[in-house]
Formats: structure tokens, C-alpha cells, sequence
């Protein structure tokens, strides 16, 4: 079978290739030239490497047909919450317009082809704790650039279903995370800090923003396990949680990366780390989930915290040689 990841030298679509490789298929990977290939050296030699841009229309349809792919994992995205709000114009074009190529490429050719479009949980904007877990019903309300976009592309990906027919499947993923996360987003942005004042290249201060967000946190090895369970066994045109049904605030995650830490830290709130809009809850109901597939989660938080915060210690520790 043939597989095609689009992002794949991200976070995400590194492990995600890992996954898919196991099962035996030939992958392709889609990324851009400029981007590096730390994330997937390991397996470099066992995939095809494709730089291309999923915004141009004209460029990817060629890459697509020549490759005929029985299934397209799309990750391919500008992913950070933060950013986007100073850079919206970019997030909201990048993340639409690749989405709507890949699912217009494929209703044009006809194909049966199966595509996941990976979204996000910040599509559902602010929720009242009451109104946790959140099931997929609840109507999209995103308050950054970034949930605009993602809810956008799950709205198009329904859209082309309902009307074209696109075997297409919307994953909404709640917050990730582990080994190779790089820095922008909570967790590495604490597990590299840590991991600096052990080497004494900080003094022992952590800056941190909000500590009071709840996030539902999965290991990213377990959300990969959940696309490609999607895909083998869910329905087309549904949408589907990608949770551990279960929420940490920020606070309790930096109390267990500390508790790992060789050195005694303290905090420090740093309030240029906060963003314009907060979303105080984030726990999904992944159920339905459960329920298509069988699939549940396998990574605690504490283990997804400590290889985290151990990738930090060697990645340094390599830098340092």
C-alpha cells in the first residue's frame, strides 16, 4: 500500500512514518525544502522524501498523481497556538489552502483514496469546565488564528464529503507532546529550560506564563497510533477526539518536571509569556474514539514527561561536544 504523509519531517508526522512503517507500507513524505530532516534521519533510508508545497495547487497535483497513493495522512501545518496571533495571515492561508488542494486534487481525480486531515482541539475554543469532556457535537468556536484555521479545514474536509464523496476522515487531536517537540510549546519550552539550568547555562529560574490552563495531554506516540487506527477502521466524513479524556494543568506538569530535575528550581512568572486569549480547559470524550477502533491510550503523563525532559539532557549534551 501506498502512504502519504504530508508534514512529515514535523513532530507528528516523524513518529507518524515510524508507525505506518511498521505495518509494512511503502511511505512518502511530503515536506519543504528549507525544513530539516533531524526528525526522520533515523528512517531516512526507508522512506521517499518529497519537498514540495502543499499550498501550490499546480506543484502538488503533479507530486499526488505520480504517486497514486492508496492514503494520505495530512499533518502538513503551521502548528503553533502563540504564533499564530502574530502571524495570522500566514497561519490561516497555509493551513486552509493546503487542506483544500489535497481534497481538491482528489475529487477532481476521482480516486477512492483515503485522506485523514489532522485537526485540533483549539477549534472548540473557550469550554466551561461543565461543559468538559468535550464531544465532538459541540460546535467549533476557535479564538486564535490557529483554532480559525484548523476548524476551517475540518469544516472543508465535511464539506467535500457531503458533496463530492472524498473518503476523508477528521481527526481532531487534543495537546501532544514528547521527544522532539520543539520549543514554542509548553512542555518543551520547560523540559529545555530545566534541562539548561542543570547544565548551568541558566540560573536556577524558571519563566513560565499561565499555570492555570488544564490541557488534555496525550503522548504523541499514542496520537499516531490513534491516525492510523482511524484510518484503517473509521468512518468516513466523521469526526473523532484524539484525547486521554483527562486534564493537567500546566502547573501539576511543571511539578513533575521539576520533581525530575537534578537541581532545586525556582519559578518565576513571566507575563510576556501569556497569550491574548487564553482557553482555561481543553478535555476531550474520546469514546467515539474507543468505540470505531479500539484504540486507547498507552503513554502516561509521567512517562511522556520524562522522555521528554531526558531528550532535552541529551540533545545538550550532544550541542556540548
Amino acid at each position: 500500500m501506498k502512504v502519504l504523509i504530508t508534514g512529515i519531517a514535523g513532530f507528528a508526522g516523524s513518529y507518524l512514518a515510524e508507525e505506518v512503517l511498521k505495518k509494512g507500507d511503502e511511505v512518502f513524505g511530503i515536506c519543504l525544502a528549507c525544513e530539516s530532516l533531524e526528525n526522520v534521519a533515523k528512517i531516512k533510508k526507508q522512506i521517499r522524501i518529497l519537498h514540495e508545497d502543499i499550498t501550490d495547487l499546480d506543484q502538488i497535483s503533479r507530486r499526488v498523481k505520480k504517486i497514486n497513493p492508496d492514503q494520505i495522512y495530512h499533518l502538513a501545518a503551521l502548528s503553533s497556538v502563540g504564533e499564530s496571533f502574530s502571524k495570522p495571515v500566514e497561519m490561516i492561508e497555509n493551513n486552509f489552502r493546503g487542506t483544500l488542494n489535497l481534497l481538491e486534487i482528489i475529487r477532481k481525480l476521482k480516486w477512492p483514496t483515503r485522506i485523514l486531515i489532522a485537526g485540533s482541539c483549539d477549534m472548540y475554543g473557550i469550554v466551561k469546565p461543565e461543559e468538559t469532556p468535550i464531544k465532538e457535537e459541540r460546535s467549533l468556536l476557535p479564538v486564535s488564528p490557529y483554532g480559525v484555521s484548523k476548524a476551517a479545514g475540518d469544516l472543508l474536509a465535511y464539506q467535500y464529503f457531503k458533496s463530492y464523496g472524498v473518503n476523508v476522515i477528521r481527526a481532531r487531536a487534543f495537546n501532544h507532546t514528547g521527544p522532539g517537540q520543539r520549543t514554542g510549546f509548553v512542555i518543551p519550552d520547560l523540559a529545555s529550560q530545566i534541562a539548561r539550568i542543570e547544565k548551568s547555562h541558566l540560573s536556577p529560574v524558571l519563566k513560565v506564563g499561565n499555570l492555570s490552563s488544564q490541557r488534555d495531554l496525550s503522548d504523541v506516540r499514542d496520537v499516531v497510533r490513534a491516525y492510523t487506527a482511524l484510518m484503517a477502521k473509521g468512518k468516513a466524513g466523521e469526526a473523532y477526539n484524539i484525547c486521554m479524556q483527562k486534564a493537567y494543568s500546566i502547573e501539576h506538569m511543571l511539578n513533575i518536571l521539576c520533581s525530575l530535575s537534578k537541581k532545586r528550581i525556582s519559578i518565576q512568572i513571566d507575563e510576556k509569556r501569556n497569550r491574548p486569549a487564553e482557553i482555561p480547559i481543553l478535555s476531550g470524550n474520546n469514546s467515539k474514539l474507543k468505540k470505531a477502533t479500539g484504540w486507547k491510550p498507552k503513554i502516561p503523563i509521567e512517562k511522556t514527561l520524562e522522555d521528554t525532559l531526558d531528550y532535552w539532557r541529551k540533545k545538550l549534551m550532544t550541542n556540548d561536544e
